[in-house]
């Protein structure tokens, strides 16, 4: 997420405590969000919020396509559950307009289909959010990080075009996969 800067050097415009308000009070104020305002109204919003607050900014023309290329794969990554927020269709709009990006940068897509795996229960193995760390997803599938149920470990060869933001910044090596049709197996231990 943004880095958080000292009161007086935060950009006026309408402050709220929930995405709905602060959404209202920027269309109200009808002016695209400069860098500084994009980061500064995630900084307001509860993590799970941002995906929300993006969608929202950019429909309405207030979050410009290189701030949305920006912030889209942190927002994502720090949303905890972001396909719980947005259907997964607006998910693919949002990243279609951002382009593939690499830690809020615009970066080339790999040339080559890349093996990642991803930790979760069945029901939840086609989920968005994969590694190319077996042991980060190890991690998730047998240490029910974050009071979730343990799992298993799953694995999938992903073509580049599938592939839609790259994340770092927490260490688990995250990517953003569409896996609609995606062919997933279990790993072998």
């Amino acid at each position: 997420m943004p880095s958080r800067r000292p009161a007086d050097q935060i950009v006026a415009f309408p402050r709220a405590l929930d995405v709905d308000t602060l959404a209202a009070g920027l269309l109200d104020r009808g002016t695209v969000l400069s860098p500084v305002e994009v980061d500064d109204a995630l900084l307001q919003l509860p993590r799970a919020e941002g995906p929300v607050l993006i969608a929202f900014a950019h429909l309405h023309g207030l979050l410009a396509g290189p701030d949305l290329s920006r912030v889209i794969g942190e927002v994502w990554s720090m949303a905890e559950y972001p396909d719980r927020e947005l259907d997964h269709s607006v998910w693919r709009a949002l990243f279609a307009e951002a382009g593939f990006t690499s830690d809020g940068h615009a970066a080339a897509r790999p040339q080559q289909p890349v093996r990642l795996f991803r930790g979760a229960v069945a029901e939840r193995r086609a989920d968005w959010s994969w590694t190319d760390r077996p042991d980060v997803a190890r991690s998730y599938a047998e240490d029910g990080i974050r009071s979730r149920p343990t799992g298993r470990v799953w694995t999938a060869l992903v073509e580049p075009a599938r592939l839609l933001a790259r994340n770092t910044g927490r260490d688990e090596s995250e990517y953003v996969v569409d896996t609609g049709g995606l062919r997933i197996s279990e790993a072998l231990r």
